[in-house]
């Protein structure tokens, strides 16, 4: 039978807090980001932080990454109350950026599987100008069961500079068996809007003209 320090013990992750201002702290907990202002983080604002499901915001860490967020526990199957988190947001471009965003990526890590056991994230964006939503999901069983899948992306169908974001957190195992999962990450692709990439040719020709006549 797996005893439960030997199991934590294995899977347990370092996290640190990093204090700092709302716009310039690289993690901090999710329980502090509900209820508080937009939190910016290159060229990306992020706000209306939710947490559901079973896990305590306070036990979840978000990591303000130069490509996402990176959501970081210690979701497993023997603590009572650590299984499952229902984690939401909104992400918006920031408008001086002149950039939109053309997709987004899902990836897991951390993640230990024993005998019937299984891990798991689903994840839903909305976008707020269409009401067009796209899903991803990642999942993991070990050997045999379904198909194995730690990273998974998604393509827009237009420019997009605000979503909705739910994502469903789930670590599940039968009698004898373990789950855990410690880091969830997401990623934006973000583009240049169309109208600056129509202007970016115009740019280059001043450019080139102003070369010359400094001549």
């Amino acid at each position: 039978m797996l005893q439960k320090k030997q199991v934590i013990g294995l899977v347990g992750a370092a996290i640190v807090f990093a204090a700092g201002t709302q716009a310039a702290k690289a993690v901090t907990t999710l329980e502090n980001l509900i209820g508080a202002g937009p939190v910016y983080s290159n060229g990306l604002i992020y706000s209306d932080f939710t947490n559901g499901g079973s896990l305590p915001a306070s036990d979840v860490f978000v990591n303000f990454t130069s490509e996402g967020l990176e959501f970081t526990a210690n979701w497993n199957t023997l603590e009572s109350g650590h299984n499952l988190s229902v984690i939401s947001y909104t992400v918006t471009v920031d408008p001086h950026t002149g950039l939109d965003l053309i997709g987004s990526g899902l990836f897991f890590a951390g993640h230990v599987i024993i005998e019937n056991a299984a891990a798991s994230v689903g994840e839903t964006l909305t976008d707020l100008s269409t009401g067009k939503s796209y899903s991803m999901q990642v999942f993991y069983d070990g050997r045999g069961g379904l198909v194995d899948n730690l990273r998974d992306e998604v393509f827009f169908d237009n420019y997009v500079t605000s979503l909705r974001i739910v994502k469903s957190i789930d670590v599940q195992a039968a009698a004898g068996s373990f789950a855990a999962l410690n880091f969830v990450d997401n990623t934006f692709i973000p583009i240049p809007e169309p109208m600056s990439l129509a202007l970016l040719p115009l740019a280059l020709v001043g450019l080139g003209l102003r070369k010359k006549l400094a001549r």
